[in-house]
């Protein structure tokens, strides 16, 4: 019931926030969640071994490309990767004799950078886009849905695992599941509520988005068992951490941002 509460609380909060704040208020959230899972990486790379300074190295550095997001520029979102990646190996470098594996180090905040930071800074870019908050909606909703379907389609008919080694809970009839799921939602969603957005553009890429967010759940699984942690944290009671949460989306939106983006650009060609 924990958990149930707790689900339907982030889903109506985050519905509000796509519907009705402002975007400077979506981009300071943004900004807060992307502090919040850096600091559950950091948190996660302690108990695997990793140096103390990793934590303030990926907050200070893994916060500038969502800051940059802000002005809804991909641009300066760029640049600002750069520089927080020129940051981490000056600070790599000139702390080298204080750090017991610098390579580890750099590797490691590197991937958090891109991993966590580049990434949610794209979803400032895609609200800000022409039906953004839509289909960030849509997005949203295709991996609650895939996740759910495949949980329910695994536990009743699975047999063969997807990924044994690494998540031995999911399996090809899950996985199969969970994106008729997302299609059957995604599709009554946009046919009721969201009538200006081409149906089978959005069911197109439900199809797409479902699949690679179960990539996206893999790659943090693949981090917590790499740490030997069974949850990125326990902010969210029945959940664990933020990361948790939003792991599936963490790949999903951006790839949405750069198919509208191509369509877009193909349309006006």
């Amino acid at each position: 019931m924990q958990r149930i509460l707790t689900g339907i609380c982030i889903g109506v909060a985050w519905l509000l926030l796509l519907l009705y704040a402002p975007f400077w208020l979506f981009w300071l959230t943004v900004c807060l969640l992307t502090l919040l899972i850096l600091h559950e990486y950091g948190n996660m790379l302690l108990v695997g071994g990793g140096e103390p300074a990793m934590r303030p190295a990926l907050l200070a550095f893994g916060l500038l490309p969502v800051l940059a997001a802000g002005q809804a520029s991909h641009t300066l979102m760029t640049g600002a990767l750069f520089i927080a990646l020129v940051g981490l190996l000056l600070l790599t470098v000139f702390r080298y004799g204080n750090l017991e594996r610098p390579l580890f180090f750099l590797l490691a905040s590197a991937f958090g950078i891109f991993y966590l930071g580049l990434l949610m800074a794209h979803l400032p870019l895609l609200v800000n886009l022409e039906n953004g908050r839509h289909w960030l909606i849509i997005a949203s909703l295709i991996t609650v849905s895939a996740d759910s379907g495949a949980y329910y389609a695994g536990t009743r008919l699975g047999r063969r695992k997807l990924c044994p080694t690494l998540s031995p809970g999911k399996t090809v009839e899950g996985l199969i599941g969970g994106v008729l799921t997302a299609l059957l939602v995604v599709g009554l969603v946009v046919v009721f509520f969201f009538p200006a957005i081409n149906l089978l553009q959005a069911l197109l890429f439900t199809f797409i988005l479902s699949l690679l967010s179960v990539a996206g759940d893999l790659a943090e699984s693949l981090i917590k068992r790499g740490a030997g942690v069974k949850d990125s944290g326990t902010l969210l009671p029945g959940h664990g951490g933020i990361l948790d949460r939003i792991d599936s989306l963490l790949l999903a939106a951006p790839l949405l941002y750069y198919l509208l983006l191509a369509g877009q650009a193909w349309q006006a060609s």
